[in-house]
């Protein structure tokens, strides 16, 4: 028996409804909710179970690290608002349960950076001049 690999013809459903979801969560709390407490608020990506019943809406705020107890109370209360708002333009048999999720991967990169900058300075030329990347033996030796 011959197994025949199919060929992906774009992107899968739960792509799709990722990239929906994401477009209709972040309209809804940019442009319907009306409370003060969500200030600069961005929704960085949405992840989707594998079964679709799960949504997970990442953000990140821009202004004080102490805002954000309150804006997680916020959307936590506006939860089931957006999950009204996306409802009619979602077609699945059932509505993603939605819930939201600090997205702090700008700190981990930042630190990550700190590091990197960090492990230069003890470079003998102090992290002026980055070494650029050893090239790789070829295999007809060459």
């Amino acid at each position: 028996m011959v197994a025949i690999a199919m060929e992906s013809k774009g992107p899968s459903r739960k792509a799709r409804l990722a990239s929906l979801l994401h477009r209709e969560i972040a309209t809804c709390l940019q442009r319907e909710l009306k409370d003060p407490r969500l200030g600069f608020l961005t929704v960085t990506r949405v992840e989707l179970s594998d079964d679709l019943k799960k949504v997970t809406a990442y953000y990140t705020l821009l202004g004080a690290e102490g805002k954000r107890r309150l804006v997680a109370a916020a959307l936590e209360s506006a939860r089931g608002y957006v999950q009204r708002a996306y409802a009619p333009v979602v077609k699945t048999r059932m509505l993603p349960i939605l819930s939201f999720a600090y997205d702090d991967i700008e700190q981990r990169r930042q630190g990550m950076e700190a590091l990197i900058r960090a492990a230069r300075t003890t470079d003998s030329d102090g992290g002026a001049k980055p070494e650029p990347p050893a090239a790789e033996p070829r295999p007809d030796g060459a």
